[in-house]
């Protein structure tokens, strides 16, 4: 037995020489060992409640020391070598501590290229405590808790002037759009093929004004107005007449019921402004207010939302009011209207809206309004196509297309090739400015 000590004690003095030898100064150790041994034993003070090895002498901090240099950086303990070679090593160890101190022996003995430090080098580093957190301790609920009352703004402010705006949220959005177009046809007397001169004029008004609170309510107005004369030299009873004559005031009020529908109520002016003749012959066939069609209509509204400013609205009314009004005393008016004698009428029926916005590329865009009403006795509906290509911020090229249906006119009016139906285009190229 003195012999095997004495063979353990040789070779404890030769790895002492070499691991003095490889760590020449102190401060070579890295303070990231001693600062991870704190952390080390507050983690297992925290997460271990018993433990078989330190059962004994759990309470003292030298025990947790031995269980750390278990498992802890391989370093190379003096006392763990001199509790071994003493004769009265085993009166004073515990049963955990001399485990411990075989454990480190074997490794000494077995793997001394692994121990790269030894216990000299820690007492040269400062170690923080390791205070236990006070649960107890009683937090204010909130900073606001901890700020005094401020009862005058100015005695924090050092009397500086503050000036603070509240704007009220806008939910209007209102747009405008308007164009002006000109063309001009001059042909000499003796051309060949002949023709007449002519100059046209069209000037066109869009207003809108949108109300969305983005929540339940929208409210959309417009008011498209259209304008537009053709001389004509080959008429010998006007010298121009409209080629084009529109006023039109539309509103429609929605609250919203689910995600893309609306309950809705809709009502819709049309008028002209000026009279309107037929080349050579001086008989008025309209005039302003005559007629003046107005519409109201209720039911539901399909409106969901669309990127890139794109919209869509169809709205679906299955109550629905038509009043049509003639302003004037004018009997041939009153006659191609059918309402001799009368200056209103009214009907009941059916109705279908549609309108949409599209931007099809950079500078084209399509715009669509569309009605089908029906009262059971004669059906009318329009189709309008307005398709406007922006050539620059001020120019802008449009065509123009409407198709109508009316079959409340009487077989006069019947064409053997469109039927009921009536169409309308124009193209123009000019001025345009949106506001």
């Amino acid at each position: 037995m003195n012999r095997f000590k004495a063979t353990v004690a040789l070779l404890m003095c030769l790895a002492t020489s070499t691991l003095c030898a490889q760590t020449n100064n102190p401060k070579v150790v890295q303070h990231k060992y001693a600062d991870s041994l704190v952390v080390f034993i507050a983690a297992v003070k925290d997460s271990i409640h018993a433990d078989s090895l330190l059962s004994a002498n759990a309470k003292t901090s030298k025990s947790w020391g031995g269980f750390y240099r278990l498992i802890g950086p391989a370093t190379y303990y003096n006392s763990a070598t001199h509790s071994i070679l003493r004769l009265d090593s085993l009166g004073n160890l515990t049963a955990a501590d001399s485990t411990i101190n075989d454990r480190l022996m074997q490794l000494y003995l077995q793997k001394p290229s692994a121990v790269n430090f030894y216990s000299g080098q820690y007492s040269q580093e400062e170690l923080v405590t390791d205070v236990p957190a006070d649960t107890h301790k009683e937090l204010s609920s909130t900073i606001a808790d901890q700020l005094p009352d401020v009862d005058d703004v100015a005695k924090v402010s050092d009397n500086m002037d503050i000036d603070i705006a509240i704007k009220r949220p806008n939910f209007w959005k209102r747009t405008g759009n308007f164009a002006l177009q000109f063309t001009q046809n001059y042909i000499s007397e003796n051309w060949y093929k002949g023709g007449n001169n002519n100059e046209t004029m069209l000037a066109t008004l869009l207003l809108q004004a949108n109300y969305n609170d983005t929540k339940r309510i929208t409210w959309e107005n417009k008011l498209d107005m259209r304008l537009g004369f053709v001389t004509t030299t080959s008429d010998t009873c006007h010298t121009f007449i409209t080629n084009n004559d529109k006023l039109n005031l539309w509103s429609k009020l929605g609250i919203k019921t689910t995600k893309n529908w609306y309950y809705t109520v809709t009502a819709e002016a049309n008028t002209q402004f000026m009279p309107g003749y037929r080349t050579n012959n001086i008989l008025k066939f309209s005039d302003f207010l005559a007629p003046l069609d107005f519409y109201v209509s209720t039911g539901m509204d399909f409106k969901p939302t669309l990127k890139n400013g794109n919209t869509l609205s169809v709205a679906i009314l299955p109550l629905s009011f038509k009043l049509r009004y003639i302003g004037t005393d004018n009997e041939n008016i009153h006659k191609v209207y059918g309402m001799e004698g009368i200056y209103s009428t009214r009907d009941y029926g059916s109705r279908l809206e549609f309108n949409c916005k599209f931007t099809l590329c950079k500078n084209l865009s399509w715009r669509c309004r569309s009605y089908y009403f029906s009262s059971y006795k004669y059906v009318e509906a329009e189709m309008e196509n307005v398709f406007s290509f922006a050539f620059s911020k001020y120019i802008s090229s449009e065509l123009y297309t409407l198709w109508r249906f009316d079959d409340n006119r009487g077989p006069k009016y019947y064409d053997s090739n469109l039927g009921y139906f009536q169409f309308k285009e124009y193209l123009t190229l000019g001025l345009k400015y949106d506001f």
